[in-house]
């Protein structure tokens, strides 16, 4: 067996994040499946609306943004001491990316394997759920031959193809994938830059007219979701890095501290880790504000003005927005999962050390509950506060017509970030075997 087999092997420390990320790919898997049947059950409902097309593209295109990568980024990366003691032998850098991109794609496959399986039954659970009015039967929720094989696929290749871009961001030398160096720090131009683009989005929303053409205003209003859309990820890991920085120098708490250190070590990667729940927010805020307003329309003597047609989209609106944050939540609890167990065994050394001096178990599993938390809480608030800018009179008129929608929308982001909480204290038992282990001086 030649030394690059010996290396490349799975080994009991690196057996919980394979785990992980099989179990990430299933579920995923499941998710884009489901998002899959009810994007065609709403492409094919029989309506002059053009709402339901819109929903349907909606449904697939944003939930798919993150699907496929959902463990796929980190995994490559979960394996430095091999990558760089494989770069030591004197394997070249392409050697050493094609053999992570291969491990990263065959447990993708494992995963996607597993939840196309487990997908043959979303028919009968999904038949509960009203389209148009009415619910459907499984055959009519079953997706047509080509998009069932289709489909995993193209989740396999988004997987190999994210683990690839994220090892394309390590200086693939063998000090380098060791202490994983990325892209030079981050600058302030990312943020002048971001603010740049948000006032020219908030501009164009200004000046849009009816007048304009329906071609030409939805693609304005495309165009300023995508800007939008671009300074999240661009603005997002440079405020990451900034908070974590400023709670580091400030902060008195032992678990604060360690974690806003780990944030700020890797502010991008943290940022990846959330930036589904960013976009589910900047999803969530304006398009949750305006059910609400129409919503409270629909249950006033003004009904008489809207159609039936229209009663039903807005119905199927709300649930359609509900499945998307429900995606996006799980998607990031995936990731934060991944991330969390992968930094546990990347950072053993410093575990170990604060074991040693005295720091509680519990201290250091908060620690890591709050690394995850952190950058979801950033994430969040400054993703409805970029949506908050962009349509500030409807979100205005929805908390004077509809507060009721409003509470529910905070309460479905604050359910989102819990979830991110448990997901990073789900990482308890590989801690305490990090710390276990190294007591038994193994």
């Amino acid at each position: 067996m030649t030394a690059a087999a010996l290396l490349i092997r799975p080994r009991s420390a690196s057996g919980a994040i394979m785990a992980l990320q099989v179990v990430a790919a299933t579920v995923t898997t499941v998710l884009a499946f489901a998002v899959a049947i009810l994007a065609r059950a709403y492409w094919r409902v029989d309506s002059a609306e053009v709402g339901y097309r819109v929903l349907a593209v909606g449904l697939v295109v944003v939930p798919l943004l993150s699907l496929g990568a959902a463990s796929a980024r980190l995994a490559a990366r979960s394996r430095d001491e091999r990558l760089a003691t494989l770069r030591l032998l004197g394997a070249s850098a392409s050697r050493v990316r094609r053999i992570a991109v291969a491990e990263v794609t065959i447990v993708a496959a494992v995963g996607v394997a597993a939840g196309s399986g487990l997908a043959l039954v979303l028919p009968l659970a999904l038949g509960v759920l009203p389209v148009h009015g009415e619910r459907l039967s499984p055959a009519e929720l079953l997706l047509p031959w080509w998009g069932a094989a289709a489909l995993p696929l193209v989740l396999v290749a988004v997987a190999a193809g994210s683990a690839l871009a994220g090892l394309r961001r390590v200086a693939l030398t063998p000090l380098g994938v060791r202490l994983r160096q990325d892209a030079p720090r981050l600058s302030r131009l990312r943020l002048v830059g971001a603010v740049g683009v948000l006032g020219a989005a908030v501009a164009s929303i200004q000046l849009v007219s009816p007048g304009w053409g329906a071609t030409v205003v939805v693609a304005v209003l495309g165009a300023v979701v995508l800007a939008a859309m671009g300074v999240l990820g661009v603005a997002g890991p440079f405020v990451i890095s900034r908070v974590s920085r400023r709670s580091a120098a400030r902060t008195s708490d032992p678990a604060r501290l360690i974690a806003a250190r780990g944030v700020h070590d890797d502010p991008r990667a943290a940022w990846r880790s959330v930036s589904a729940l960013a976009l589910a927010t900047f999803v969530l805020i304006p398009a949750g504000s305006l059910l609400g307003y129409l919503d409270t329309i629909g249950r006033s003597s003004s009904r008489e003005i809207m159609t039936r047609e229209q009663l039903l989209l807005f119905a199927d609106a709300r649930a359609m927005l509900l499945a998307l944050v429900a995606v996006s939540c799980m998607v990031v609890a995936c990731q934060v999962a991944i991330a969390q167990t992968a930094a546990v065994l990347e950072d053993r050394a410093l575990h170990v050390a604060l074991d040693r001096i005295g720091v509680p178990f519990a201290t250091a599993l908060r620690a890591r509950r709050l690394r995850a938390t952190l950058p979801a809480v950033i994430a969040v608030v400054g993703a409805a506060a970029v949506a908050t800018v962009l349509v500030f009179p409807l979100v205005g008129i929805a908390i004077a017509v509809a507060p009721l929608f409003v509470v529910a929308i905070a309460a479905v982001l604050a359910l989102g970030l819990l979830l991110v909480g448990t997901a990073a204290a789900a990482t308890g038992p590989a801690l305490r075997r990090v710390i276990t282990d190294a007591a038994r001086g193994e």
